[in-house]
C-alpha cells in the first residue's frame, strides 16, 4: 500500500490512520452510550416494581422444576392465596397459607402478584 513512498511519508500516513481510528472508536463509544441510555429509559418505562407488605394476600406463580408441564392442560398458572408473614431484604418474602402453615420456602417477589379478594 505504501511501497512506493518514502519512509517518513509512510510513517505520517500510518499515524493519520491511527488517529482516524481513535476518532471512530470514540464515535462508536458515544453511540453505544446513547443506545444504552435509550434502552434503559424504555425498560424503566415498562417495569412495575412489585412490593408487598406483611399481611397482604398474594398468588404464587407455579414453576415446573424440571421444565415439563405436569397436570391437566388448562391447569391454573397461579396458586394461592397466601399471606405474607415476613418481608426480607432484597425482595424476598416468607409466605403462609390461610391456616398459618408455612408450605413453601421464602420466594422472590417477581413470582408473586397481589390477590384481590
Amino acid at each position: 500500500m505504501y511501497a512506493g513512498l518514502p519512509l517518513d511519508k509512510q510513517m505520517r500516513l500510518r499515524l493519520d490512520e491511527l488517529d482516524a481510528l481513535d476518532e471512530k472508536r470514540l464515535m462508536a463509544q458515544q453511540s453505544l452510550e446513547l443506545y444504552r441510555a435509550q434502552m434503559e429509559r424504555a425498560y424503566n418505562k415498562m417495569v412495575r416494581p412489585r412490593t408487598f407488605k406483611e399481611g397482604e394476600l398474594v398468588l404464587v406463580l407455579r414453576r415446573p422444576i424440571l421444565g415439563r408441564h405436569h397436570g391437566p392442560k388448562f391447569s391454573p398458572n397461579w396458586e394461592g392465596p397466601y399471606v405474607i408473614k415476613e418481608v426480607y431484604a432484597g425482595g424476598s418474602y416468607k409466605l403462609v397459607d390461610k391456616e398459618g402453615k408455612c408450605t413453601i420456602p421464602p420466594i422472590n417477589g417477581r413470582y408473586l402478584k397481589k390477590y384481590y379478594a
